[in-house]
């Protein structure tokens, strides 16, 4: 049969369309006016139109990307536990300031910096102080 006289393919099939870009463009066929097929991406999106010389049947390798993009992904559905979980209780008293270690500059001027965070109600900067103070190296390498 001529390439020209090729039969239209049916409604609801899937085609595919060699580009220019290497990548074939996979559809649905969703109509036929007498010149152009319509098509529908799988899954979803943008219509376009094609001469049925242009369209082919899809490989396999398309066939599983159609399977894949109209398959649809169930639901999340509610995990049941087994068990009640405790509810998470935070103290109201403070942590105590982190101590620095004798002698050692670094960690002086990070206590005077956290006591001055607390005092202006800055409580993450003053976190964050006490936890470098408490991770500074004094030990030699």
């Amino acid at each position: 049969m001529p390439e020209s006289k090729r039969p239209v393919p049916d409604l609801g099939t899937f085609m595919a369309a060699d580009t220019s870009e290497g990548r074939p463009r996979l559809g649905k066929v969703t109509a036929w006016d007498g010149e152009l097929v319509h098509l529908q991406r799988p899954g979803g999106g943008a219509a376009w139109t094609a001469a049925p010389s242009e369209l082919r049947r899809p490989t396999g390798d398309e066939h599983a990307l159609i399977r894949v993009l109209t398959t649809p992904v169930p639901a999340a559905t509610h995990v049941h536990r087994t068990r009640q979980e405790y509810p998470v209780v935070l103290s109201v008293d403070p942590l105590p300031p982190a101590v620095p270690v004798p002698g050692c500059a670094t960690c002086a001027v990070a206590a005077e910096r956290e006591r001055y965070c607390l005092r202006v109600h800055d409580h993450s900067a003053a976190t964050d102080l006490r936890i470098a103070i408490r991770n500074h190296p004094h030990e030699g390498p």
